[in-house]
């Protein structure tokens, strides 16, 4: 799938990677232990105080589970059948308190690995701290993260017209200014059954079809995200890039 990144002053990352002011962590490394580089790097305090503080200030919560895991099939540039490629994804869960989720998604085709993203998120449905890795790199990157909002709302409160908006500055973790705008504005769809994404969730869901736009208020793309609401949670199905567009199930759910 076509995550989202953010692109923060290349020359800066490297300058920092040059001096030694970044640390380097080898892949191997956090691919032998996912869960403590997780615990270590993708806890809540690892957030500016300023960002969890509006996020808890909005919406505090709580979710419905302690760990969920998620197997989706995704269907890459479905646009275009001869650029079609299928992926499998898992992507695992874990409630960190209030409406903050830990996130560890790993892509694979044909069974084989391919890359792995680790996340922090305001209900799945906005990325505070995020990183991907390649699993046949040597080192991994500096992770992406918000460093302060403009404009916040709750997932579960959307304004009178049924939208939410998002207004952030965002940067890599060893960035200290000049950081990047960025916005996300999404419209609430009519709830139905939480069965019709899958057999094993219960409750109700509904859509949020989300726009992300650059610094020059410019689309960047589109995603359609599925919200369960006995969950508390947002899970993405269909997003839509200049390269393409690309559609997901989910074919199983675990929860507990």
């Amino acid at each position: 799938m076509q995550l989202k990144t953010w692109v923060g002053a290349g020359a800066t990352l490297a300058m920092l990677l040059l001096s030694g002011c970044a640390p380097m962590t080898k892949v191997k490394d956090v691919l032998a232990d996912k869960q403590a580089y997780m615990d270590a790097n993708f806890s809540p305090d690892k957030l500016a105080k300023d960002v969890v503080q509006t996020v808890n200030s909005a919406d505090q919560g709580p979710l419905g589970f302690h760990t969920m895991v998620f197997h989706l099939s995704w269907q890459l540039n479905d646009d275009d059948k001869n650029k079609t490629v299928a992926i499998d994804q898992t992507i695992s869960m874990r409630n960190v308190g209030g409406s903050i989720v830990q996130h560890q998604i790993d892509d694979s085709r044909n069974g084989v690995p391919m890359s792995q993203t680790y996340w922090l998120s305001y209900r799945g449905l906005v990325v505070l701290k995020g990183q991907q890795l390649n699993v046949g790199a040597a080192i991994v990157g500096i992770p992406y993260v918000v460093k302060s909002f403009q404009h916040f709302d709750a997932a579960n409160s959307p304004a009178a017209s049924g939208t939410i908006d998002y207004q952030f500055k965002v940067g890599n973790a060893a960035q200290f200014m000049n950081f990047q705008s960025g916005r996300e504005t999404c419209s609430r769809g009519s709830d139905y059954p939480a069965t019709k994404v899958n057999a094993q969730l219960a409750g109700e869901a509904h859509d949020l079809d989300c726009t992300s736009y650059n610094a020059n208020a410019v689309k960047v793309h589109s995603t359609r995200y599925v919200y369960l609401v006995k969950y508390g949670v947002a899970v993405a199905v269909h997003t839509e890039f200049a390269t393409g567009i690309s559609d997901a199930r989910v074919t199983s759910v675990t929860i507990e």
